[in-house]
């Protein structure tokens, strides 16, 4: 085990600590009594005194070895023992275990943990200012790597956290449909950066998207510390304060557009259907005959009444009957 590189876990074969324990006690209790039998036959002038002394000195000695390599270990708990500076091994098992009592004991938590990064202000792929933050879950996985590879596994985790996040935010848009309003209006630079932005996931629509991207990416990141990400998740997402007005009027505009354009669409639609049930013959009774001023009067009314956002006029000019 000496020999074993530290970057990878060793299992430890440590001893059942009970057993070391029952040692250990009639070993002490061996000690005491031979130590007062040698301390009378001394006392007396027996040639057999510094046997027992000797004895009970022995058994003093491995009852205290045996005391000094209890270990207890909690489930979800690794230990990572050191011996002379070298890597000894992992006890990755929970339990009451003995190892060798020389080696030095880190205790490592490999149960699952939640850390959240810092609100913090990056610039999208179309260069708008965010503000964004994301927890993340994860657990070590090689006691070894997380105890030597690294300083502390807790502040590289998260640092790394925040790196990832902010590469993954400057490579995605904020919103498709901001980077489409922006391919319209712009030069042919900005135009592929848009075309780009729209092939790739969203910040807020694309989730999930986002999500396995922030996996991958912060899992490569803290594998050297002997970690895994089970998961990520945005916790925050915004514009930056400096932009969040304009955006929002930006995001408002954008909806009354949609709005009216699902009204107009509505409108011609109903308009054109009306005059070609006005125009058809039913039940014996011939159609209306429009012109092409009747005609575009009438959808100009028509227009205006389901439109407009005012009370329909009283005469509505529907052309000439025959």
């Amino acid at each position: 085990m000496a020999g074993a590189s530290v970057t990878q876990d060793v299992p430890y074969r440590a001893l059942n600590g009970w057993l070391a324990l029952v040692l250990a006690i009639p070993c002490l209790a061996l000690a005491a009594l031979t130590f007062l039998g040698g301390g009378v036959l001394v006392l007396g002038r027996g040639s057999a005194g510094s046997v027992f002394l000797f004895v009970s000195a022995g058994a003093l000695a491995a009852g205290i070895v045996l005391l000094a390599g209890l270990i207890t270990l909690k489930p979800r708990q690794a230990a990572v023992l050191t011996l002379f500076g070298r890597y000894h091994g992992t006890i990755a098992r929970d339990g009451f275990w003995w190892r060798n009592p020389l080696t030095a004991v880190a205790k490592i938590s490999l149960a699952t943990e939640a850390q959240e990064t810092k609100i913090i202000t990056v610039n999208d792929l179309m260069g708008n200012p965010i503000t964004i933050a994301a927890a993340a879950i994860w657990r070590v996985q090689d006691a070894a790597r997380a105890t030597f590879d690294v300083g502390s596994y807790h502040e590289f985790v998260s640092l790394q956290a925040e790196a990832a996040l902010r590469n993954i935010a400057s490579t995605r848009p904020y919103d498709h449909d901001e980077a489409e309003t922006v391919g319209e209006e712009a030069g042919d630079a900005k135009r592929r950066l848009a075309e780009k932005a729209t092939r790739v996931a969203s910040l807020r629509a694309d989730r999930d998207a986002i999500h396995a991207d922030l996996i991958a990416e912060l899992g490569q990141r803290v594998a050297l510390a002997g970690v895994v990400v089970e998961d990520v998740r945005i916790t925050h997402l915004a514009y930056a304060p400096e932009i969040a007005g304009a955006m929002l009027k930006r995001q408002q505009a954008g909806a009354i557009i949609a709005a009216r354009r699902q009204i107009v669409e509505g409108a011609v639609a109903i308009v054109r259907d009306t005059i070609r049930r006005l125009e058809q013959p039913e039940d014996g009774h011939s159609g209306i005959v429009f012109d092409d001023q009747g005609r575009a009067s009438m959808a100009q009314n028509m227009l205006i009444m389901i439109v407009g956002d005012r009370e329909a006029t009283p005469v509505v000019s529907v052309g000439t009957k025959p």
